[in-house]
């Protein structure tokens, strides 16, 4: 991952944000565009993503120009496999459906156009998905999701210091209850690494409660808005959040399925430069 750096002056052609990266880095309007769209861009340490933005005598622009590729498709993905539900860990910078999904991936590697994923995680989340092989599999999941009845415990590295062990967050989310369950790992100065486990699922749920209390998750592009300090924040690609486990009872065998996710790569770098050690 690298940062180019640049300082706007009065001299410069365009005051413009746009206009301004695809000069200094001599790419077209479009690619520039690009970059904005996928939050890659801050000024004076804030991340902007406004291609009208007006640069001011002084401004520093700071563009990530080096992206993480979403890893291939591999058999080793699959960490559970019966003939009714796929468990499979998704990397980083991939969609869960649609075109050039890890559903699609599945649906390819399997011949199998049956295969659904049962729920979704963003796009810059990696970790644990459940996937049904059938429609009756797929309807029988349903109701675990919507009573709560599936433990999900994820891994996320927070920007500041964390102060309780353990604590639960309980604020409405689009005006419906949310609960969030949260414990301590590792505490440092700059950011704080967490276990957290949500008894809720609403869209968003982690980014929104944990930037509500001053924590925002790290690589965090809608619900952080404050300077970013840390240089090696800056560089961060995508939001430092990972699915990390999902237990429930089988609607099959009535058996309790409890599958893991190996934390990935840039996870680990991430925990490693902040002086964490791998988790």
């Amino acid at each position: 991952m690298s940062i180019q750096k640049f300082t706007f002056t009065r001299n410069a052609d365009t005051d413009k944000l746009l206009s301004f990266i695809a000069q200094k880095l001599t790419v077209s309007k479009n690619k520039a565009k690009q970059l904005l769209d996928r939050r890659m861009v801050f000024v004076n340490k804030k991340r902007v993503w406004i291609a009208s933005y007006q640069l001011n005598k002084g401004d520093v622009v700071e563009v990530i120009t080096r992206e993480i590729k979403p890893q291939e498709f591999e058999k080793d993905c699959i960490l559970f496999q019966d003939s009714h539900y796929l468990i499979v860990s998704k990397s980083p910078d991939i969609v869960t459906n649609g075109p050039e999904s890890l559903e699609e991936s599945l649906r390819t590697y399997f011949n199998d156009n049956h295969i659904q994923a049962v729920h979704r995680l963003d796009k810059d989340t990696s970790g644990v998905v459940i996937f049904a092989i059938n429609k009756d599999a797929f309807e029988r999941m349903k109701p675990l999701f919507k009573k709560n009845l599936i433990k999900k415990i994820y891994r996320v590295i927070v920007r500041g210091g964390v102060i309780k062990q353990t604590f639960t967050i309980d604020t409405l989310i689009k005006g419906q209850r949310a609960l969030t369950h949260v414990k301590l790992l590792k505490r440092g100065k700059e950011a704080s690494s967490l276990e957290v486990n949500i008894e809720t699922g609403k869209t968003h749920q982690i980014r929104i409660h944990l930037a509500s209390i001053g924590h925002p998750v790290i690589g965090e592009t809608e619900y952080d808005r404050k300077p970013i300090e840390h240089p090696l924040l800056r560089q961060v690609r995508r939001q430092m959040l990972h699915a990390y486990q999902v237990s429930f009872v089988h609607p099959y065998t009535q058996k309790t399925v409890s599958v893991t996710a190996n934390i990935p790569d840039d996870f680990n770098q991430c925990l490693m430069a902040l002086g964490f050690g791998n988790r």
